[in-house]
């Protein structure tokens, strides 16, 4: 697949795009993002794994360079990822001598600000007013912790910023399941607000807050660590389904159940640790065409496969069709890296 296909034959671009696992591995992750914008750094890691496998196995079969553009993009996120680490600690450190906390709210102007911290479940937003640099009021826009961390959790702490007009630590909480989490969540959501009221606060740099909001964004939190894992399992069962799917003649792979009785019936039995032929189709199934093409030369295509297949499924006609693919894929690299085929 090259781009300049794009113009010359779009339609058939996009079929090659559609049919590159790469390319549907991408979509994927990317619509995962959008939907958990806290898992883009794990997201971010595993495209960046799985795109080095297969380029490092492109690379030592058909010399492709793109596992080279691959480590220039690494070695471009670690040089940003250094500078913005400097920008970072260089504020923390600027931020001190402008902490809201304590005697701090001295250096906060009047007004009403939005603040947002980490719960146990999910971002607590709060808006707080100040007045004659005094806190004079808190309300509560979000609060996803109720279900497992009661409102009258917090209640006492909101009374004591109240009281004392500033904001102070929290004394000791009980010892309940999320609350030490909440409690911390909403002293930081107070924090947030409160920087927004102090004039020349410092701030981090356009080039760390685009890395840290594009690669690196929150902490995931745990409904996201579920979701993912739930999708994980979804996309892998639809992403097998569909790679038989879009290759003709492999489709029937999706049928095999495992049950080996081909394998008993084959002569050949077993080739480098795969059995045969229901290794075969299930390398089909994976996707695995190269190394299909690699083992078929052992099948000596008698069809005694298909004859004791309780759903009828053709060893050879499935390990042909991914010979056929394979062919294609490889003939389609070689023309790319202008070899010969």
């Amino acid at each position: 697949m090259t781009w300049s296909k794009l113009c010359s034959d779009p339609a058939d671009f996009l079929w090659d795009a559609v049919r590159t696992r790469g390319v549907r591995l991408t979509v994927y992750l990317v619509l995962t993002a959008a939907l958990f914008p806290s898992s883009r750094f794990i997201l971010l890691m595993v495209l960046l794994t799985t795109v080095a496998v297969m380029w490092t196995r492109d690379y030592r079969r058909y010399r492709s360079p793109a596992i080279f553009y691959l480590m220039a993009a690494v070695a471009a996120l670690v040089i940003g990822y250094g500078l913005v680490f400097m920008n970072v600690e260089s504020v923390d450190e600027q931020r001190v001598a402008k902490n809201p906390w304590g005697t701090g709210i001295s250096l906060v102007r009047d007004g009403i600000y939005i603040g947002e911290g980490q719960g146990f479940r999910g971002p607590i937003k709060l808006r707080v007013e100040v007045r004659d640099h005094r806190i004079i009021g808190l309300k509560t826009l979000e609060y996803p912790d109720l279900i497992s961390v009661l409102d009258n959790q917090v209640a006492v702490f909101k009374r004591q910023i109240l009281q004392d007009g500033k904001l102070d630590r929290p004394a000791q909480p009980p010892m309940l399941r999320g609350v030490s989490q909440t409690l911390t969540g909403y002293a930081n959501a107070v924090e947030s607000a409160l920087a927004q009221g102090i004039p020349d606060y410092p701030k981090y740099s356009f080039l760390s807050r685009a890395f840290l909001e594009i690669f690196l964004g929150k902490a995931p939190d745990r409904v996201t660590l579920n979701a993912l894992a739930i999708l994980f399992a979804a996309f892998m069962v639809f992403e097998y389904a569909l790679q038989s799917m879009l290759v003709p003649g492999t489709g029937r792979a999706i049928n095999c159940y495992n049950c080996a009785t081909c394998v008993g019936v084959c002569p050949i039995k077993e080739v480098e640790g795969v059995q045969m032929p229901m290794g075969l189709v299930l390398l089909t199934r994976l996707g695995e065409y190269e190394r299909v093409m690699e083992l078929s030369k052992y099948c000596v295509g008698c069809g005694r496969c298909a004859a004791k297949c309780p759903i009828g499924n053709s060893g050879p006609l499935v390990i042909s069709a991914a010979f056929e693919e394979a062919w294609k894929q490889k003939k389609k690299k070689l023309d790319e890296q202008g070899g010969p085929a």
